[in-house]
Parts: C-alpha cells; sequence; structure tokens
C-alpha cells in the first residue's frame, strides 16, 4: 500500500501539540519550552525505520518549501503511485512541509525554518528504491 506522511512536526489539525517528529527545542502547545529530550524522547524519524521493513520497495523524503522542491515532490508520489501499480511492495513518500500557523511564522519565516532546522534534521532523498528502478 501507498502511505504519504506530512511531517510538519507538530499535530497540525489538533491545534499544534507535540508529534513524533516535534524537532528538539522545537515549541507546540504541549511543549511550551521547546521539545527536551531528556523528558520528551528524541524525534521518530519514520521514513528512516519504514525503509528497513521487509516488503517496502519506495521510501523517499521530499519537501514542499521551494519550487523546485514541489516538483521533485510531484514526481516522488508519481513513482510511488507507478510501484503500487507495479505491486512491487509498500511505498512511502515523507513530504516534509511547514506549518506557519501553529509554529507562529509567517509564510516565508516557516518555509526558512523548514530550510535551515527540519531538512538538516530529516535529509531530503530517496533512502529505498526497488532494485533495478
Amino acid at each position: 500500500f501507498l502511505i504519504i506522511f506530512i511531517n510538519n512536526g507538530v499535530y497540525g489539525m489538533t491545534s499544534g501539540q507535540m508529534a513524533p517528529t516535534t524537532l528538539p527545542g522545537m515549541y507546540s502547545t504541549t511543549s511550551p519550552y521547546g521539545r527536551d529530550v531528556k523528558t520528551q524522547g528524541h524525534p521518530f524519524k519514520i521514513s528512516d525505520v519504514v525503509a528497513t521493513l521487509p516488503g517496502t520497495a519506495y521510501v523517499t523524503r521530499q519537501s514542499v518549501h521551494k519550487t523546485t522542491n514541489v516538483r521533485k515532490c510531484k514526481k516522488a508520489l508519481e513513482k510511488a503511485i507507478r510501484y503500487q501499480q507495479q505491486g512491487l511492495g509498500t511505498c512511502l513518500v515523507e513530504v516534509v512541509s511547514n506549518c506557519p500557523s501553529n509554529w507562529k511564522m509567517t509564510p516565508l519565516e516557516s518555509n526558512k525554518f523548514v530550510e535551515e532546522s527540519m531538512i538538516p534534521f530529516y535529509p531530503l532523498g530517496d533512502l529505498k528504491v526497488p532494485e533495478g528502478k
């Protein structure tokens, strides 16, 4: 099956609570002083884990903070759908995204945060591709 995972570091649909992917020091409604890894644990790199599972065919991490990245993300989604149609196995497309409302930033500030903070922690690119593809 196909998993599309939007990683904006918070549970955005529920008022911005800390998520498994919230960065260390990142603020949320449930971590008003920033995520403390000593008490709240480290962020979970979901795609890295899924890439190691048997039956997984394609795992990639893309972003949508710039036009060029939106195009790359679109191509990754097209690949994932094609691999599903070919029956190659589970596919996961992680989309690193912003959440200006819950991050309390302007859209430009939030895109800069994605570039400077999210992407260094969650590097973009393919983590697993089908053999011969």
